[in-house]
């Protein structure tokens, strides 16, 4: 009969699965849902300040787009893109949202939120609500 051999590489395993595990991350509350978008559905992007623009897709779906803290420029610019590595755009910082700034010339601003709204007034509350006392 061959005796019972306990391996430290078991032990941590099944101190792992049954005990759990000390530097496992806590738990943050409930998943924030992640909303992505079709890109090749986009029908116009419309900027409405420097950190929003306002989608317009198809079937009369609208969107309010969040870019990173203040995109200089984005208000005046000429031409707006979405650069994104696959057809879909996601509020996850991978999807960029690119346009030509007068003065400055091309500038790539990561897309942090996509949010669904009813039209383009809705996105402007939206906004407005979400502005801090000045």
């Amino acid at each position: 009969m061959r005796p019972a051999r306990t391996s430290a590489l078991g032990l941590a395993f099944a101190g792992a699965v049954f005990g759990g595990c000390a530097s496992a991350p806590a738990e943050r509350g409930p998943r924030q849902q992640r909303l992505c978008i079709d890109r090749r559905e986009i029908n116009a992007i419309t900027p409405l300040d420097d950190e929003h623009v306002f989608l317009k897709l198809s079937a009369g779906r609208f969107y309010l787009v969040t870019v990173r803290k203040m995109c200089g420029g984005l208000k005046l610019a000429r031409t707006i893109a979405i650069d994104s590595p696959g057809t879909r755009v996601c509020g996850d910082s991978n999807s960029l949202l690119s346009f030509e700034y007068p003065a400055v010339g091309p500038t790539r601003c990561p897309i942090e939120q996509i949010e669904s709204v009813a039209d383009k007034a809705a996105a402007l509350e939206l906004i407005e609500s979400r502005k801090g006392p000045e």
